[in-house]
């Protein structure tokens, strides 16, 4: 599903954040993504949703090489994953039901659908109830999970998790961790960014470990290395 072609990335700054990396991640996969701060872990994901483009080498996701899609193709693109981030990154002014239909709403979604997705979305995460809150009424672990449901209501293939724990307290972040896996389970590729050492080590899942910006370490069922 997401393949990684000798890839390399340098920042305008100069900052090399990739290096002739090699990856590829099949479908229906859980991933961990793991290293030291720096060795370029946030980068990966970026280029997967074109946030940045590679300076050499090919990112191909479900057999499109990233960086060759005209920029009208890119929102097409973006409909196929889900992100989630550490800082939720909710409109505060929106309650959560709102929230997650904010996708649907760009897409031109009928009422109906909507609704019902929305719904799903939220009782897949056991928020539903939560509906009609606002962002700030919610602690940090439901925060996160309807940034799960945000990235899930439009049932992406793709569900990139940067750092989704680095917020969080070892108890909520082992809950997270385990809806994700729940969510693989449906079929869904999941690849998790992570310094999380106690989350990857108790779920036994792939991890791949960077160190100067290309893979160290590559295990199917891996407990956390940063590869130093």
């Amino acid at each position: 599903m997401i393949k990684y072609e000798n890839v390399s990335l340098q920042y305008p700054n100069g900052t090399r954040a990739i290096n002739n990396l090699d990856l590829h991640i099949g479908k229906g996969e859980f991933v961990f993504i793991v290293g030291a701060t720096g060795t370029g872990k946030s980068s990966l994901l970026k280029m997967l949703y074109r946030d940045v483009l590679p300076t050499s080498g090919k990112v191909v996701v479900a057999g499109r090489d990233v960086a060759r899609l005209p920029d009208r193709q890119v929102p097409l693109l973006r409909r196929t994953m889900g992100v989630i981030f550490q800082d939720y990154r909710l409109l505060p002014e929106k309650t959560v039901a709102e929230n997650v239909a904010f996708t649907l709403e760009v897409l031109g979604t009928s009422r109906r659908t909507k609704v019902r997705k929305v719904r799903i979305a939220l009782e897949l995460v056991d928020l539903w109830h939560k509906a009609h809150c606002m962002p700030e009424e919610l602690s940090g672990g439901e925060q996160q999970r309807i940034c799960i449901a945000r990235a899930l209501v439009n049932s992406p293939p793709l569900l990139l998790a940067d750092e989704p724990t680095g917020n969080l307290d070892p108890s909520t972040s082992l809950d997270i961790v385990k809806l994700l896996e729940a969510i693989n389970r449906r079929g869904t590729t999941v690849v998790m960014a992570t310094h999380n050492q106690r989350i990857v080590d108790s779920m036994q899942k792939r991890v791949v470990a960077l160190a100067n910006g290309t893979v160290v370490r590559d295990v199917a069922r891996g407990v956390y290395d940063d590869g130093s």
